[in-house]
Parts: structure tokens; C-alpha cells; sequence
């Protein structure tokens, strides 16, 4: 993807013009020649939100995967609250 350099000052008279770049082009506003802001047209900002979507759950399926694969026992959600209740009676005891 190809990117433009804006300040945010030239942005604010062209912006017009700079929008209409938007599909073929993103753009970065800088404020005293610091980027502060990235402007990209509407179906580019949803294609990567839909791929970082796609990836936060390949990374939570690895990691649930990898957790099965290390486990050395499995236990069910009552298992589990009770171990928790138990745990907390004996530290209130």
C-alpha cells in the first residue's frame, strides 16, 4: 500500500482533494513533522479490522490448542468450581 505524507495543516485546506486520494492511497497527517493520525478509505479500515479479527482467533486457537497438547489432566467446569470454593474455605477457615 502506498502512503502520502500530509501536516495536518495542508490537510486542512486540501481536504478535499486528499480524500479523493484515499482509495488509491493512505495518508499520514503529521503535526510539527510527527505522525499523529492515518487516514484510509472505508473498505481498506474494514478489510484489516476483518484481518485482525481472522487473526486475534488463530492466535487464541493456537494457544487453546497448545494448552490441550501440554495438559496433563482435564477437569469439568463443576470440577473446577468446586476446587475453587474449596480453596477459598480454606483460607477463610
Amino acid at each position: 500500500m502506498h502512503f502520502d505524507i500530509m501536516p495536518v495543516t495542508d490537510f486542512r485546506q486540501e481536504a478535499k482533494a486528499a480524500l479523493s486520494r484515499l482509495p488509491q492511497t493512505s495518508i499520514i497527517l503529521t503535526q510539527r513533522s510527527h505522525p499523529v493520525a492515518v487516514l484510509v478509505d472505508y473498505v481498506t479500515y474494514n478489510a484489516q479490522l476483518k484481518r485482525l479479527d481472522e487473526l486475534e482467533w488463530l492466535l487464541d486457537d493456537n494457544a487453546l490448542n497448545q494448552a490441550i497438547d501440554t495438559a496433563e489432566k482435564f477437569v469439568t467446569l463443576d470440577e473446577l468450581f468446586a476446587a475453587i470454593s474449596s480453596s477459598g474455605e480454606e483460607t477463610t477457615a
